[in-house]
């Protein structure tokens, strides 16, 4: 039998999230850091019953919501008011019309032909990515959002080009958005960098003759204050000003910082009101994982001579988020043994140890992380006339994930 019994301690591996709220159906939820910060800081809220539903439909009222609670706050967007019906289908004091209206008349959102707004009805990924962007100061008239056949395309553009859809590589725009969906892309609107025009074009009139200037290109708000442009996003442009992201400007209790797990891993954190919602792992720089043994050619092999090159000196290896020589023993391997001639296996890979290869293209930076997920260790080959293999269990660990109680014992098979 092979020397481990590889049980993957599924709790130990998860993103902590120490205050994100819990829902009854959190085991439904594919998009958890979204749900967890877009319902922590009140955009969104569960139902009564404690569930999320999160593969429920967005609704148009719902859509209005969300947009009227990411750029007023929770507080200020439930006390609007309205003194006439915005839509004769929404009256006034009905569950939506705050949001509707301000949505409309801030041009996010519009109603129908026919004097109504449908707030029950469901919103496409495109509709609700088009109100996204409106709030992020893309003007639908210049971009091409509104009056135009191709409409959908000038979004989806867009959004892909400036993050809206990172996440989802399955988007179907099309069709009509989930609840958890449409928090996915608000908290990707989140971080997203607001825009602005210098010039929106329009008719000038001399004597006679009308002349019709072109609206300038969306650029960068961008800010020199240092405290009020990077709690979300400290990347400047031109090299003196900050640029200033959406929750930046109307969300700025909320911060994301860079951060690593108990494992290694680059993660994230994000927090409001200085109270933590959870770290989360950077899974967009993973290149690759692996369960069984690695050698130091299969890794030159995938990141290549160039990348190893330009991160000489940023390669960093953890096994279970330790990088002490005297500590790991045989588990410990460094990135010299990463040559297209090193055959044998790095470390203590294989026999279902986890190990996850991250790179960051931006910085040059390369994270190499093994983690025991397994809960038991054979101590030796499983005896055919005993009929059982012994085995130590690890039945608790400490603060750090180090396995500190042992108990063994004969396992039938």
């Amino acid at each position: 039998l092979s020397l481990v019994l590889a049980l993957v301690m599924t709790m130990s591996l998860v993103t902590i999230s120490a205050g994100a709220k819990e829902f009854t159906d959190d085991a439904d939820i594919t998009y958890d850091e979204a749900v967890a910060v877009i319902s922590e800081i009140g955009v969104v809220d569960g139902d009564l019953d404690g569930s999320f539903r999160p593969t429920d439909g967005l609704t148009r009222g719902a859509a209005a919501k969300i947009i009227a609670c990411m750029m007023l706050g929770k507080t200020t967007a439930e006390a609007l008011g309205t003194q006439a019906a915005p839509f004769k289908d929404v009256p006034v004091g009905s569950t939506f019309a705050g949001y509707i209206a301000y949505c409309s008349e801030t041009g996010i959102i519009d109603g129908y032909s026919d004097g109504t707004f449908r707030p029950g009805n469901t919103l496409t990924g495109f509709a609700f990515l088009k109100m996204l962007l409106t709030a992020l100061g893309y003007d639908s008239a210049i971009e091409g959002y509104a009056n135009n056949p191709n409409w959908t395309v000038n979004v989806a553009g867009r959004a892909k080009q400036i993050g809206l859809l990172d996440g989802n590589d399955e988007f179907v725009g099309t069709k009509a958005a989930t609840r958890e969906e449409a928090c996915l892309y608000a908290v990707n609107a989140l971080q997203a960098t607001l825009v602005e025009y210098k010039d929106k074009g329009g008719n000038i009139t001399v004597g006679d003759i009308s002349i019709n200037t072109a609206a300038s290109n969306a650029t960068y708000v961008i800010s020199n204050v240092y405290d009020q442009a990077t709690s979300i996003d400290d990347t400047t442009d031109n090299g003196t000003q900050w640029t200033v992201e959406f929750a930046e400007k109307y969300q700025p209790d909320l911060r994301l910082k860079g951060a690593t797990d108990a494992f290694g891993r680059p993660a994230h954190t994000w927090t409001w009101k200085n109270n933590e919602v959870g770290t989360y792992v950077n899974y967009d720089e993973l290149v690759a994982e692996y369960t069984t043994k690695i050698t130091g050619k299969d890794l030159y092999d995938l990141l290549g001579k160039t990348a190893l090159e330009d991160c000489d000196g940023s390669i960093y290896v953890y096994v279970d988020g330790e990088t002490e020589r005297d500590v790991l023993g045989d588990a410990y391997f460094t990135s010299n043994q990463m040559a297209k001639t090193y055959d044998e296996k790095v470390g203590e890979t294989g026999n279902g140890v986890l190990t996850q290869v991250f790179v960051d293209r931006n910085d040059d930076e390369i994270v190499i992380t093994s983690i025991n997920t397994y809960l038991a260790k054979a101590n030796a080959d499983y005896s055919e006339s005993k009929e059982y293999a012994p085995l130590t269990v690890y039945t608790a660990m400490d603060k750090d994930g180090k396995k500190v109680t042992e108990k063994s014992f004969n396992v039938d098979v």
